[in-house]
């Protein structure tokens, strides 16, 4: 599936190169005709601001550099606020100097005179506006770094991430070291915008602050920020006016390279490319053999003492494996281990196993258990409401062979699943926690069946069984702080996103985002969350995988006659009242009007996940739908059981 999906991707690409291809043939005849427009040269950033966290004093020299002096700290933050002499940002040179007043002449003041730079961000400040605005960088290059064999500290790569345990330092002479960071996308400065540069120092070394330093800005493409060469726009200003023909091919190689990475179109298919790619180097490193642990008895068994008090050196009586027999014997065997407790737990004899799963799923069906306490079958927890039905299901269970699917088929085809939520009066003050099971429990499907019932309404599901996880949509930067940027979540492309929630690749820290009501993993939890939390709307409202359902509804109701009475019937599988269909028409009309009144955020609007329609020949209506869609989605009918 994965390979299919990458080779239906190469085709896309090879047909959309050829059509960059004449885009940058046209661009790169435009751009010899005359001198390219902005700076191809490295310009310093006119400061306006510099601080340091931890009290260092910061000054600016005649040369635009920056030196450090008094308080000498162990570790500490410089940063330094100012307005890039261009308009346009595309990459930012960090330059650390040596001084006279360092140690040894050298780059710092510490003992060693070494620097340690941990982490290196950049961030925009609107004109008015206190907040700062992260930038992303998607690489660094550095003249000089030391390999981390056997060390920490090193890479130029290492200040990208947010953890302090790494970072860029050099050794050797003490000439001008210089490092580029090249932003993920070029930005454009309002009148006055400022940027932000922060150095971070923390260093578990320490005393490696930088004591001299100076940043420049450039505007150029970005290859150019590749490497340390000079930039081939400035090459290109030499030789104009020319013919297009002939610019060295070199230099058309490398223009042709800025040219594609500022290129949306062609960067948006690249992206896809590389994830496809990806998600097949994982899948066929999945399906090579697999080291797997097994435990293995030991031949020699060592002894077990019951620990005094809970403290673990206080050593009382040894005991041996055994089960607890007041549940039921232990099969009879010349050593207990531990097939013999898989045979106890699942013996047919054993009064709790069947029973607790049976109970699990009609929690799972009804909202609430027979014995409302899941988590405890014990003598502190609740009595089952109809022991007899729960003994009845148990026995059941066990004769089938353990079917879970036929047990669950047997209690959603129940005359006690289907009845309606609605109860009179009298009924709820006979029986407000309807432990008779009168009526139905009303309660909130769970996320997890949430997504993938818009998924199937969207007709977007894959039923594929088993097989390696899959990362669906999630917020960017979702590892970032767990993590320390050394983890990046990259969501899967093809039809691996529309797995079930079943598969969902979860980090033992960081459970999926759209799972706003799954257990924290601290403690063992039994019973399903029933919250309120917000996550619960902003999720259902705005997670990628809702809203590709959502246009993936509104693109398959295109050209119908009444689309929001077809959305209605896919999505709550019943037709809408009148009333209903009049609210529906009616807010559908004033949606039409409200997206033909911003065709350029209604065009935006038609791209969520894999799914795009910004093409379509009528975007206000496709909009309109689709927004429909969610919005029915998100309907109280659609998300309760009642």
């Amino acid at each position: 599936e994965a390979e299919g999906f990458l080779q239906s991707r190469t085709h896309l690409r090879e047909q959309a190169a050829q059509a960059a291809e004449d885009r940058f043939q046209a661009w790169l005849a435009d751009t010899v005709s005359r001198p390219p427009t902005g700076s191809a040269d490295w310009q310093s950033l006119e400061i306006s601001d510099l601080r340091s966290v931890e009290g260092t004093h910061l000054a600016s020299l005649n040369d635009a550099s920056i030196v450090a002096s008094g308080p000498h700290p162990r570790q500490d933050d410089y940063v330094v606020t100012g307005r890039p002499a261009t308009q346009r940002v595309a990459g930012i040179r960090l330059e650390i100097l040596p001084h006279s007043s360092h140690t040894d002449g050298r780059y710092t003041r510490g003992a060693s005179g070494d620097f340690i730079l941990t982490d290196f961000k950049v961030m925009l400040r609107r004109a008015g506006d206190a907040r700062r605005r992260d930038l992303k960088l998607d690489s660094a290059i550095a003249d000089r770094e030391l390999k981390t064999q056997g060390r920490r500290y090193g890479r130029i790569a290492d200040t990208l991430d947010d953890d302090p345990r790494n970072g860029w330092t050099v050794d050797g002479d003490a000439g001008v070291r210089t490092a580029i960071y090249r932003l993920a996308t070029p930005i454009t400065l309002g009148p006055d915008d400022q940027l932000v540069c922060v150095l971070l120092q923390r260093s578990t070394v320490g005393d490696a602050n930088i004591g001299r330093f100076r940043l420049s800005t450039v505007d150029a493409p970005k290859p150019d920020l590749r490497s340390l060469e000079p930039l081939p726009r400035a090459t290109l200003q030499n030789l104009l006016p020319i013919h297009p023909t002939d610019v060295p091919p070199d230099l058309v190689a490398r223009l042709r390279t800025g040219f594609l990475d500022e290129d949306p179109t062609w960067q948006a298919i690249e992206l896809i490319q590389q994830r496809a790619k990806a998600l097949v180097d994982e899948r066929r490193k999945q399906s090579q053999a697999q080291t797997v642990l097994v435990l293995k008895e030991r031949e020699e068994q060592r002894p077990t003492h019951i620990l005094e008090r809970g403290v673990w050196d206080a050593k009382g009586a040894v005991v041996s494996p055994n089960v607890p027999v007041r549940i039921g014997p232990r099969p009879s065997s010349e050593e207990p281990d531990r097939r013999d407790l898989a045979h106890w737990i699942t013996a047919e004899d054993n009064p709790l196993t069947a029973r607790v799963v049976a109970n699990h799923l009609w929690t799972l069906a009804f909202g609430q258990g027979l014995v409302r306490t899941p988590e405890d079958f014990g003598l502190q927890g609740e009595r089952p409401t109809h022991p007899e039905l729960l003994d009845w299901l148990a026995v059941e269970f066990v004769e089938s062979g353990w079917n879970v699917k036929g047990l669950l088929r047997l209690m959603l085809t129940s005359d006690a699943f289907q009845r309606s939520s609605a109860a009179t009066t009298e009924a709820i003050e006979a029986d407000p926690e309807n432990r008779m099971w009168t009526r139905a429990n009303r309660y909130r499907w769970p996320s997890w069946m949430l997504r993938d019932q818009a998924l199937a309404a969207a007709e977007l599901l894959n039923p594929a069984v088993g097989g390696p996880p899959t990362r669906p949509y999630q917020p960017d930067g979702v590892w970032r702080e767990q993590f320390m940027g050394r983890f990046t979540y990259i969501p899967n492309v093809g039809p691996a996103q529309y797995r079930r929630s079943l598969y969902a690749f979860w980090r033992r820290t960081s459970a999926p985002t759209f799972l706003f009501d799954s257990a924290q993993r601290q403690v063992c939890e039994v019973r399903l969350r029933r919250t309120n939390t917000p996550l619960h709307a902003l999720t259902l409202l705005n997670d990628a995988t809702m809203l590709e359902s959502a246009l993936a509804l509104a693109l398959m109701v295109d050209g119908e006659e009444a689309p929001e009475r077809e959305l209605f019937q896919r999505i709550l599988q019943r037709a809408p009242q009148p009333e209903e269909g009049a609210t529906l028409r009616e807010t559908r009309k004033g949606l039409i009007e409200e997206f033909q009144r911003a065709p350029h955020e209604t065009r935006a609007f038609l791209k969520h996940g894999q799914t795009d329609a910004r093409g379509h020949p009528r975007p206000a209506e496709t909009a309109a739908n689709l927004a429909i869609a969610s919005l029915l989605l998100n309907l109280d009918e659609t998300l309760t059981h009642e």
